[in-house]
């Protein structure tokens, strides 16, 4: 969606950035993250998509193009030493305790002062809340945390914090 307002706006010099194993879940490290011990996703099939099929949605509309930069592997590995500088919005899907608190801790400081978190799945999937209360909890994050429905939700970085 990022990637279409872009398009729409004309706007040619943001890069959207996709963070993804593109091949599942990772099997669950309960031994160090107790909430994802009886996790399911990695189950389901079809929850894998290829970065290949990504590609090919994103050309459907006439979207694949160098605005689009992908980050495929699992978080842990990734995203420590990922390319990804600076974020205005960054945009967190990972339903897993791992993936979510990893995503927020590698990329978390990189948003700019005024930028925008969105966490879906807050409020459907307890190991998701869980990191995401564990992490405002340990960086002492006041900032109002907002409902978009049932499951998402959002909050802006001060304008008083400077991105690393």
């Amino acid at each position: 969606m990022m990637r279409a307002v872009l398009e729409a706006f004309r706007d040619r010099r943001r890069k959207v950035w996709l963070a993804d194993s593109f091949q599942g879940y990772p099997p669950p490290d309960a031994q160090r993250y107790p909430a994802d011990a009886n996790d399911q996703h990695r189950s389901f099939p079809e929850l894998a998509v290829t970065i290949e099929t990504v590609k090919q949605n994103f050309g459907r509309y006439g979207l694949l193009d160098d605005q689009l930069c992908f980050l495929g592997g699992w978080f842990r590995d990734t995203l420590p030493n990922s390319p990804i500088k600076r974020l205005a919005l960054l945009h967190v899907d990972c339903d897993m305790y791992e993936s979510t608190i990893q995503s927020l801790h590698h990329l978390y400081p990189k948003l700019l002062p005024g930028g925008y978190l969105i966490v879906d799945d807050y409020g459907a999937l307890p190991a998701c809340r869980r990191a995401v209360t564990d992490f405002r909890h340990e960086f002492r994050i006041e900032a109002q945390l907002h409902e978009i429905d049932w499951t998402g939700v959002f909050w802006q970085v001060p304008n008083t914090l400077r991105a690393e």
